[in-house]
Formats: C-alpha cells, structure tokens, sequence
C-alpha cells in the first residue's frame, strides 16, 4: 500500500510523512496478542468452545458489522439474522482452531492492509455466505443477476475510513466507524479482525483447489438449459365425486354391503355426532371472504338466491349443491348429518335457522361467519333411525371418494389408450366426456339441447393444456401437487407425442401428461460460454466443501461447542410490526 508514495516528489513526501504516522498508530495500539474479552475466568460467553469464550460483546460487535445500517427488526427476524450470527461465531472459531492446529496464520501487516483500505471480515454460516453477503450488502452486487459479482470476496463489510473519497486514510474517522459499528475500541477491534483473516484464509484454503469436472459441468447445464413442453389433463377427484359419481341410495347401499366392516368402523368413530332429536340438514353455502364489503355481500346473496329459486323450481337440493356450493361437502350434495360443534364456525346459526323449518323446506338466505347458505333439513332422528341413518351419512363420505378415485383412474388409463391408438389428447378427451357425462336429449318443444352442461362448464372439468417451457428442475404445472416428478418424467419421453405410461397421482387426483416438443442444450452453447457457466458451478460446490468441511469438524467436537441460545433468539421490536 505503500507503493503510491515511491514516485518522489515534495507532495509525495508529506503524504508519506502523513501515512507513515497513521501505521505508526496502528503499531502502537495494536500490540500482538489477546487478552481481551476471553481473558477473564468467569465471563459470560455467548459461545464457548475449546477453552475460548467469546463474550456478548464480542457477539453484538459481530452482529453489527453484518447487520447493514438502518436494518429493522423484522427485516433481521425474517433472515434469522441472529442466529446466522452465531453460527458464523461457531464457525470463526472452529476455522481459526484449525489454522492453528495446521500452522496457518496472517500476519499483522495483513491486517492492518485490510483495515486501512477500509475492508472489515465477517463470518456467516459457510451454505448461506453468498446468499446473505449479496443481501447484506457484504460483497460488490452484480449487475446482471441477483448474486455477487462472479469472483468477488464475500463476508466483508466496507468501512468508511476517509472524509472524502480523495483523502487519505483518517484514523479519527475509522475509530468513530467501528465504535458505531461494533462498539469496540481499535485495538479490539483489530484482534477482532485477525481472527476474522484467519477465517478467511482458511476458507480460501479449503475453496481453492474445488474443481468441475467439464463433463459434470455440461450435464448441469444440459438439466439447466434443455427444455420440455408437454400437454396435459389434470383429473380432479371433486369433479368426479360431483358429477359422474352415481351418488342414488341404491348404488350407496350396494357399496356399503360389500364395505361393511369399513363403514362399521366409520361410525364408531363419528357416531358421539349424533343423537336423538337432531335435525339433519343439507347445505348451499357461498364463502365471503375476510375482507367482503357490503357490495361483496350483495353479489354473493343475488347468485345464492338464484340457486335457491333452481331449487324452488323443482332441481334437485343436492344436484345444484354439488354444482354451486363452495362448502366441502359440495361433493356430497351438501350433506352435513347432524349439525353440532364438529361443523366448527357458523354451527349455532344454522341450528337455530333449522329449527324453525319443516322437513324438506328451504330456508331463507342465512349468514354465518362462514358465508352465505341456504339449508334444506329432513325429519329428526329417533333412537329407531339413528344408527341407519348415521351409518348411510359416514358410508356416502367413504363411497364418494373411493368411487370418485375409480371412475378417474379408468378415465385416465382410456385417455392414454385412446391416445396411443393415434387420437388426439383432445379428442381422446371429448370421446371420454361423452361417456362419463352423457348429453341429454332435446325436449320435442325444443330446437337444441343446452349449449353448456353445468359438469362441462366446471373449472375442473378434464381439459387439455398446453405447458410453459420448463427445465429438468422446473414445475410443468405448478397448480397442481403431484406425488411423482413430472419434469423428470416428462424428460423421459423420448418423441413428441409420447405419453406417460399412466396417470400420475397428485393430491387431489391424477394427471395425464402427452410430450409436446423437447429441445436439448447445444454443446456449442455451452463451449462458447464456458468460463461464464464453470465459474457459479464451482463457487457452488466449492461453498459445499466448505460447510461439509467445518460440519465435519463440528461432528468432531460434538457438545464441546457451547453456545448460549438466547442469543440467536430474534427480538422484535416495540412494535408489532408483524401485522
């Protein structure tokens, strides 16, 4: 650094004479050694391990040397920001025991560059140094993507060391910088800071010789940079359950006969929901949401009103509770057994609302704090109906989805066959639909049959779409969450056209997927950019070497390594900020 002062000169002599007072200092302040916050035997130690206790202070100096000015506390909750603190403590430590242990070291002279050009260490857990050094502002941010600039330390905080970007190094002002910072004096802060060098050292040392593989490196961008755009169906199980499902009490009761020891079971364990003189009760119900408003509140009642006159008008209760009902027994044509605590929320309503109706009478619009409903209740139940009518209420549950899961599973595997046959997915679609959901025929008085059936107006009727291109790591269909990897699947397909060998299951059904078109990464592409695509890949697996690294010597010291957890908890602040 000395190097500026070399060219001769009347001017550069006194700068010289200017710099060589303020190394002066730093010699003088900053003898070798530590005796500082660790010399104590009986201190408080944030964490301690082999001997070495370093102190709340020593925790709060590094806090705020992370920490970037002006960082709130919700800001510093949502990183954990106190306990990545910690951790890096942890991990100084164990990094500057082995540098000893290894003969490592820097030299005064090292550090003293460091601080005069305005350049403060840190330490952070090694997996979260460049993600946290980019959101804290500890490295140079790049310009072309959300990271630091390729190449660039990280952990390090800049200092304002000057009073002007074209003076030299001001000692008075670097010792106002890390008393604000930090609150420790120079010379603990410099001791501070050797052990932060150490670290570093070491975790070059340990980065340094990582290499990619080019054959490791071009797969990683063939998974990175080939993609995949497919078609497909997504089968829903409510869909089903409300509109191809044969829900008459016929078919229930056939089911329940080859189920009995299954729907017995069912009913020990709901039948404390049901007893003598309850009233069971069936549902429309339109949800308003926390935020509805008054016109909200006349929207949602004129729709839920026209449902009612459908069912004035002769429509079956069920049927347009299965179309319209928001509520999760829509599948069940709104049954909801015997209406007690276990409907949760709104319950005292709708039993006080029921009471006043007749068996098979609508009730008038009722709000809850659920929404909107209408009911419709049948007779109440005496000790000679309960059980039959509990043990029909708990088998319609079990029926509905089992047989919903069925008729989707046969939907699925006769679209793929269709399709392997040489149909389109599209028509395989419309010519499963027309199975499933057969037309009704035109009225004599009539010119035409309705233009839209209510199951084929549905959002989730079974519909062909077409993917955004995705990678091998990326999300074909981010609606749904399937129980298989679909990317990966979808990249096993060899030739457009192809399809997965069956439906792939997902949380509220099975989805069939057809590849559309597939293109893979050009090995062009890649030489050409080479140095740009080695360069993350091995920063990537050189930080896994370094947090594999400092786990393993962790493992080795086990519950040696103490450190007082009220320091990583995250305080909020005065006021509640979390709303």
């Amino acid at each position: 650094m000395l190097s500026i002062f070399r060219g001769g000169g009347v001017s550069q002599v006194i700068v010289g004479g200017i710099a060589f007072s303020i190394i002066l200092v730093f010699a003088l302040e900053f003898r070798a050694g530590r005796n500082g916050p660790t010399a104590s035997l009986k201190k408080e130690c944030a964490v301690e391990l082999k001997g070495s206790c370093l102190d709340p202070k020593e925790y709060y100096a590094s806090f705020g040397l992370v920490a970037p000015r002006g960082l709130d506390a919700k800001a510093a909750r949502s990183l954990g920001l106190h306990r990545k603190v910690l951790d890096g403590l942890v991990e100084r430590e164990l990094l500057v025991a082995e540098a000893e242990r290894l003969g490592i070291g820097v030299s005064e002279a090292d550090v003293e560059a460091e601080l005069f050009n305005g350049r403060a260490h840190v330490s952070v857990p090694a997996e979260d140094g460049e993600k946290l050094s980019y959101q804290l502002g500890l490295c140079r941010r790049s310009d072309e993507a959300q990271g630091c600039e390729l190449g660039a330390d990280t952990m390090v905080r800049e200092l304002h060391v000057k009073r002007t970007a074209d003076e030299p190094f001001d000692y008075a002002v670097y010792e106002r910088e890390v008393r604000i910072l930090a609150n420790r004096g120079p010379k603990e802060f410099k001791e501070m800071q050797q052990r932060e060098l150490v670290a570093a050292r070491m975790r070059d040392l340990i980065r340094e010789p990582v290499r990619v593989p080019e054959n490791e490196a071009f797969d990683i961008f063939a998974q990175q940079r080939s993609t995949a755009i497919i078609r497909s169906v997504a089968l829903a199980r409510n869909w089903f359950a409300k509109y191809v499902v044969d829900q008459s009490d016929a078919a229930l009761d056939k089911w329940r006969g080859a189920n009995k020891p299954l729907v017995d079971s069912a009913w020990e364990a709901e039948k404390a929901s049901f007893s003598a003189g309850c009233t069971p009760m069936r549902e429309i119900v339109l949800e308003l949401g926390p935020g509805a408003n008054d016109e909200d509140r006349a929207t949602t009642r004129k729709k839920l009103d026209a449902a009612r006159q459908r069912v004035s008008g002769g429509e079956s209760f069920a049927s347009v509770a299965r179309s319209l009902s928001e509520g999760v027994t829509a599948t069940l044509g709104g049954e909801l057994g015997c209406v007690g605590a276990n409907y949760g929320v709104g319950n005292e309503e709708l039993v006080k609302a029921s009471a006043a109706l007749k068996p098979g009478e609508l009730s008038p619009i009722i709000e809850t704090p659920r929404g909107l409903h209408v009911l419709e209740v049948d007779p109440k139940l005496d000790s000679t109906n309960l059980e039959l009518f509990g043990k029909r209420y708990v088998g319609r549950k079990l029926f509905v989805n089992a047989a919903a899961d069925a008729q989707l599973e046969g939907f699925g595997e006769e679209l793929i066959k269709r399709a392997k046959a040489g149909a389109k997915l599209e028509e395989a679609v419309a010519a499963q639909l027309a199975l499933v959901v057969p037309v009704p025929k035109a009225k004599p008085v009539e010119d035409k049959v309705p233009a839209t059936l209510p199951a084929l107006a549905a959002g989730d009727c079974p519909k062909v779409e077409i993917s955004a291109p995705f990678s091998l790591s990326g999300n074909p269909l981010p609606q749904l969450t399937p129980k298989e990897p679909l990317a990966a699947h979808a990249f096993d397909l060899k030739n457009p056209g192809d399809l997965w060998q069956s439906p792939i299951g997902t949380s509220d059904g099975s989805v069939v997927i057809q590849l559309k078109e597939k293109s893979a990464a050009q090995r062009s592409e890649f030489d050409k950019n080479k140095a740009q695509i080695l360069g993350p890949l091995t920063r990537a697996k050189a930080t896994e070497a370094l947090a594999n690294y400092v786990a393993e010597l962790k493992k080795k010291l086990g519950d040696r390594i103490k450190v007082d957890a009220r320091f990583s908890e995250e305080p909020k602040s005065a006021r509640n900020d979390d709303e």
